[in-house]
């Protein structure tokens, strides 16, 4: 105990901001469903919700509960089973275990700073401006939200910033217990598929680093631990679907490829565009969701000239990466793998660059400042970048973070509540946005985008998504009209799909507005 106060009165500034976002995160996630809905939780999460409920309930591992789906990561759905298992009620007022498991991402969150203290403190032996990287890591209002999601964002970055850590204390030969590494390794793959590409390039790293006869020996081990932790999950998908890949990893993807054939022809210039127009887009939202834009792209531009001036040593060839350039060349390719390849990103994607943007700030900040002998201005100068960093999050948060930035999520709970009154018992209701209906619905709601529902993926595949819907007995669909006139025209094999429809209810009074239509 004593130690523990000892830690706590040297590192009060960690503590202080650990205290400051979780409990900024847990005023958030104790609000009413409807701000969650709203503000907080996207379409997804409720995927996650419905599955796990479903899987507590013995229906196994089906959203619509006839279904069976691996549209999932699954060490975030093994964690959610035995909360849902224990909390839930079931029907429109199941929201403990919603509010149970994000108390228990709260958890993760802290944790996970605790984590990112100790990787910012092999950058910086000053202790403010190790806690201004906190401030950049912990504060940021995107981060703030993205961790609570109801996703397996919280848990991967719990992983990823472990593993972070370990492979620093590998590279710092205070450990090489490469056993311990793989398994958390397997387990951060797990808890978000694409974290692999973190994995391959620490593996890479000890490769270049050790040399092909010392580092095989050692890529053998984490690699061999992490492929039996991981295992069971490939073996089941490929039993089950007959692929290792989730319909998650793959619906949107197939429907944004098709979209640029869509709009504007097949040609390998347009592909082209696509790529580089993707990754422009991505970029610039990876920038803008740090919370402090001109702020980062500055640390980035201080960075690139200190190692113009000398100051920042760059490495003269490969092997001579450190393994934090290392696992950030690993970013990169999972950047570019998402947006320059996939055309799919989501906002909790790239999450992990707000990791390397905390750890850049705080090398960048303590190679300006060892030129400042006075301890109280070195000190005051950082404090006040940690306000200018602080002043621009307050801004985002004011402009992007705000009450009801989900609107289209309102309508998806009220056109849940009006079909659970007005549709008859037994009625099935097809949706592309199937998440929130599908969880707070009492009639049987069946995906129809793929992303939990392996069936109507191979139907998009073989564009026989209309003849699905029909085959599938769906009396009903709800969702909004673009899905059905723009985003899923090539996959409807359907002359007139309109004709086969009949409006029964529209949300507002604008024509984009969610609508549910009676099939014919």
């Amino acid at each position: 105990m004593a130690r523990l106060v000892a830690w706590a009165r040297s590192e009060w500034r960690t503590v202080l901001l650990v205290t400051i976002g979780a409990s900024l995160q847990l005023f958030l996630v104790t609000r009413p469903v409807e701000f969650l809905i709203t503000n907080v939780l996207p379409d997804d999460a409720f995927y996650y919700f419905e599955i796990a409920r479903n899987i507590a309930a013995g229906l196994g591992s089906t959203f619509d509960s006839v279904t069976p789906t691996n549209g999932y990561h699954p060490l975030w759905l093994v964690i959610l089973v035995p909360i849902f298992a224990y909390f839930s009620v079931d029907g429109v007022a199941d929201v403990a275990p919603i509010h149970a498991a994000l108390v228990f991402s709260v958890a993760i969150n802290a944790v996970t700073a605790l984590l990112v203290a100790r990787i910012l403190a092999r950058f910086t032996e000053n202790a403010y401006i190790r806690a201004l990287g906190l401030v950049i890591w912990i504060l940021n209002p995107f981060i703030l939200y993205e961790t609570i999601n109801g996703l397996e964002t919280s848990l991967s970055l719990f992983l990823f910033a472990l593993f972070f850590l370990l492979a620093l204390r590998v590279e710092e030969r205070k450990s090489s217990n490469y056993l311990i590494l793989g398994g958390v390794a397997g387990l951060m793959i797990l808890a978000r598929l694409d974290l692999a590409i973190y994995f391959a390039a620490f593996l890479a790293w000890v490769l270049l680093r050790c040399g092909w006869r010392d580092g095989f020996r050692r890529v053998l081990i984490a690699g061999v631990v992490a492929t039996f932790v991981v295992s069971p999950w490939v073996a089941w998908n490929i039993a089950k679907f007959g692929t290792p890949l989730t319909s998650s990893s793959v619906a949107a993807t197939v429907i944004n490829h098709q979209l640029i054939v869509q709009d504007h022809g097949e040609s390998w210039f347009q592909t082209a565009k696509a790529v580089i127009y993707h990754t422009q887009y991505e970029l610039d939202k990876l920038f803008e969701r740090t919370g402090m834009y001109a702020i980062a792209c500055g640390v980035f531009g201080a960075a690139l000239a200190l190692a113009l001036l000398g100051f920042l040593k760059l490495p003269s060839r490969v092997a001579l990466l450190t393994v934090t350039q290392s696992l950030f060349v690993g970013f990169m390719a999972l950047f570019f793998a998402n947006a320059g390849i996939r055309w799919t990103a989501r906002t909790w994607y790239f999450v992990s660059f707000n990791l390397f943007l905390a750890i850049l700030s705080v090398y960048v900040v303590d190679v300006l400042f060892a030129r400042v002998s006075h301890e109280g201005w070195k000190r005051g100068g950082v404090v006040a970048l940690a306000l200018i960093v602080a002043f621009s999050f307050g801004v985002d948060w004011s402009k992007n973070q705000r009450r009801g930035s989900q609107p289209q999520h309102r309508q998806m709970y009220e056109a849940t509540l009006w079909m659970n009154e007005h549709l008859p018992a037994g009625t099935t209701v097809g949706v592309w946005n199937a998440g929130i209906q599908g969880y707070f619905s009492q009639h049987m709601v069946v995906n129809l985008d793929g992303t939990v529902n392996n069936a109507a993926l191979s139907a998009i595949r073989e564009r026989k998504l209309w003849s699905y819907v029909k085959d599938s007995g769906i009396d009903y669909l709800s969702d909004f009209p673009l899905y059905i006139r723009y985003r899923y025209k090539s996959f409807l094999d359907a002359d007139d799909v309109w004709s086969n429809l009949e409006l029964v209810r529209r949300m507002d009074e604008s024509p984009e507005s969610l609508s549910i239509w009676r099939v014919k």
